[in-house]
């Protein structure tokens, strides 16, 4: 044909060989600007990690201590003898609560208002050798100013109206004994109370040496014994601003209930148990009705009334090393920040923060593993 156009020999094989050439460029160029592209992506900076924080904050914080305690009677008598003798029919009911005053036991009497009788039989003797003596020296005194009778006979007189005095003084001293005996024959209730268990009955023959007739045990009001730790009490002392009136102080029953009063802190040992490193402390309570017997053992519950804000913020946020305590915040730019703090007491899932924190402080409560101190966070309060 006229219009075609011929092309030299080998024309096809250059041509190919050329457009093979050119697609291996512009692949080997578009494989180049993938690999960079990864490489970018790859220089990148990670996100920063994610972790939760709490805010550190003023809380009541209702604290209950519950301590082993046991009841202790205020008072109790032994009652024993000072005078020997029989004893009468006894003058009360064992178990019976009685007043102070109350007739219990009686000792036979007789030989003891014999003994009154013949002390006062005594005196009266010794009151009549007085006037005696008396009459006597005066006589003589006057005999003495007429100058009839020497004066040593005045001096006899005078030295047997001292005698007689002497003698009458002695048998007042007597009399005074011998009634005092009389009323050591009945024995009565020293101070409110129950009484206990008779140890001797009537007819019984009693002294000194006898021992403990009977128990008088003062149940109304009653004190309760219970050991306090060292380390509450002088965690309560740093706190200057909890009073003594300040502590709720409740007995927990055998049966798991609330004895019905309250009671009221009386006073702390001041010696501690070495072995326990506790100290014995005291509360009063009211005993009516006589629910509560001596040596009875109860759990006392201590509550803080009208407790003042404390700072706190969860245990979850605290750390320890070898320096001591720390939590870590995060700042306004979101940085990490290691921060030392001063740990009061360790409550219900609670830290109370005596120093180093401030309320608002941001600190890490979750994802404490992923971070360290100086790098930036994500950080979420919890509960959002």
């Amino acid at each position: 044909m006229k219009n075609q156009k011929e092309f030299p020999v080998g024309w096809d094989v250059k041509l190919l060989t050329m457009a093979r050439k050119t697609t291996f460029v512009l692949f080997a160029a578009a494989l180049g600007g993938l690999v960079v592209t990864q490489q970018a992506v790859a220089q990148q900076a990670p996100p920063p990690p994610g972790v939760i924080v709490e805010a550190v904050r003023d809380e009541v914080i209702e604290e209950e201590r519950v301590f082993s305690g046991r009841t202790d009677a205020i008072s109790q008598v032994a009652l024993i003898a000072r005078v020997g003798g029989f004893l009468e029919p006894l003058e009360f009911k064992e178990g019976q609560n009685v007043k102070q005053g109350d007739l219990l036991f009686v000792i036979q009497q007789q030989p003891y208002e014999y003994a009154v009788e013949q002390s006062e039989a005594n005196l009266e003797s010794s009151q009549a050798k007085v006037d005696l003596a008396k009459v006597d020296f005066d006589r003589k005194k006057q005999l003495v100013d007429r100058d009839t009778i020497s004066v040593s006979e005045l001096d006899t007189a005078r030295a047997n109206l001292k005698e007689a005095n002497a003698d009458l003084a002695l048998r007042q001293a007597d009399l005074k004994l011998s009634k005092l005996d009389l009323s050591y024959t009945e024995i009565r209730a020293p101070l409110d109370g129950q009484v206990g268990t008779a140890a001797f009955k009537e007819g019984a023959y009693v002294t000194a040496n006898s021992g403990t007739l009977a128990t008088i045990t003062s149940l109304n009001p009653i004190r309760v014994a219970f050991p306090v730790p060292q380390a509450l009490i002088l965690q309560g002392q740093r706190e200057q601003n909890i009073e003594a009136h300040d502590y709720l102080i409740r007995l927990r029953l055998s049966d798991g209930k609330f004895y019905k009063s309250n009671g009221r802190l009386d006073f702390l040992e001041a010696e501690a148990n070495p072995g326990t490193d506790t100290v014995t402390g005291y509360a009063t309570f009211d005993n009516p009705d006589r629910v509560l017997f001596d040596q009875q053992l109860v759990d006392v519950v201590v509550t803080v009334q009208n407790a003042k804000p404390v700072l706190v913020t969860s245990q979850a946020a605290l750390l320890l090393d070898q320096k001591g305590p720390y939590v870590l915040k995060v700042n306004k730019e979101d940085v990490v920040e290691q921060q030392r703090i001063n740990v009061v007491d360790q409550i219900n899932g609670l830290v109370i923060i005596g120093s180093g924190l401030e309320k608002g402080d941001l600190v890490i409560t979750s994802g404490i593993q992923k971070v360290r101190p100086g790098i930036k966070v994500n950080a979420q309060l919890a509960g959002q």
